[in-house]
């Protein structure tokens, strides 16, 4: 697995770079701000991305924010700041696993588990609220095409609903893509 880990303490970095390394990880260690975090997980490409800091300030958590939207993977966070606040706002960001009391190189193994765990289990649910927002949106535009059809060709629901089928069949297209253009036609 490729890590990629920010840190500005070298020690530090090099004691979680060798505890990654000797479970048979590839490890890119960076310290922060010459580049922001999702810059650089376009450009390392990481499986997993590692914070180690004090407290993360607003600018970091905004920082993660875009790299959860624009490229999500999981990310770790040890930090010395355990106020309630500043774990909530973490995890809102996109922090997999908020990490108090410092870094245990022997527990290295259970916290990239738990965070990947966790994270799939979260781009799963994002991935079924799209696709019911998606249906329920598609749903929405079948519904006024079809009262779009009922008024314009003067017809009852089930024939509207049959001639976007068919002409979605014969299209080779979405139903929703059909009621788009019968939406654009008629209304």
């Amino acid at each position: 697995m490729n890590i990629l880990v920010i840190d500005q303490i070298a020690k530090r970095a090099e004691t979680l770079e060798q505890a990654l390394v000797k479970l048979g990880h590839n490890v890119m260690v960076r310290p922060p701000g010459k580049y922001a975090i999702y810059q650089m997980v376009e450009s390392f490409q990481p499986d997993v991305v590692i914070v180690d800091a004090d407290s993360p300030d607003r600018d970091t958590l905004e920082d993660v924010s875009v790299t959860s939207d624009r490229c999500p993977r999981p990310i770790i966070f040890f930090a010395n700041d355990e106020d309630d606040e500043v774990i909530r706002q973490s995890i809102q960001a996109g922090v997999s696993a908020y990490i108090v009391d410092g870094l245990q190189p022997n527990r290295v193994k259970s916290l990239l588990n738990v965070a990947i765990s966790r994270f799939e289990q979260h781009q799963q649910l994002k991935g079924e609220l799209k696709k019911t927002r998606d249906e329920l949106a598609d749903r929405k535009v079948i519904d006024k095409a079809k009262g779009l059809l009922m008024k314009h060709k003067v017809c009852d629901e089930e024939a509207a609903f049959a001639a976007m089928r068919k002409m979605a069949m014969n299209k080779n297209v979405r139903l929703a893509e059909i009621a788009q253009d019968v939406i654009d036609l008629f209304g």
